[in-house]
C-alpha cells in the first residue's frame, strides 16, 4: 500500500513539474460500455482516455473518463506481441458480472499488463474456468 501511495505521489510530482511540451504524448481513447475495475477502483461505463501518467515512462498509466468524472492511476509492466500489426486495444477479464482491465495495447506490438488486483484474484479463484470471458475493445489515437 505504501509503495502504491509513493508511486502516485511521484507521478503527481513529475506531472506538476514537467514542462508543457513534455506532455506531447500518445493519448488513446475507448468507449467502454460496462462498469469495470482497475486496481482497487471501480469505474463506470463511458468514454475513457488512456495515457502515460509520467512523462518519458509508461510504468504508471492514467485511465480517465473524458468528462473528468472518474480517473485512476495504475501500475503496469511492459509486454510485447509478435504481431507488430495489432491494432490498439484494451483487454478485460470478465467473470460473471465483474470486469477487470487486464492489458493496454498501443499498437506496433507494444503493450502494458496491469498488475492483477486482490479482488480479481479472489473472483478468478471462485469462478470455474469456463466462466471467464476475455473482452477486447478498440482504442483510437486522439490528437
Amino acid at each position: 500500500m505504501k509503495k502504491q501511495i509513493l508511486t502516485v505521489a511521484v507521478a503527481l510530482a513529475f506531472t506538476a513539474l514537467a514542462p508543457a511540451q513534455s506532455h506531447a504524448q500518445q493519448v488513446t481513447q475507448a468507449k467502454i460500455p460496462f462498469a469495470f475495475q482497475v486496481g482497487n477502483a471501480t469505474l463506470p461505463s463511458g468514454e475513457y482516455q488512456v495515457r502515460s501518467a509520467l512523462p518519458n515512462t509508461k510504468v504508471v498509466e492514467q485511465i480517465r473518463r473524458t468528462d473528468w468524472s472518474a480517473s485512476t492511476l495504475v501500475n503496469t509492466n511492459a509486454v510485447e506481441s509478435k504481431d507488430n500489426n495489432a491494432q490498439p486495444k484494451l483487454i478485460f477479464n470478465c467473470y460473471s458480472h465483474e470486469c477487470f482491465l487486464s492489458e493496454i495495447w498501443t499498437g506496433s506490438g507494444q503493450g502494458r499488463k496491469l498488475v492483477e488486483s486482490s479482488r480479481e484474484k479472489e473472483v478468478s479463484r471462485a469462478t470455474a474456468e469456463n466462466e471467464l470471458a476475455v473482452v477486447t475493445l478498440p482504442l483510437t489515437v486522439t490528437p
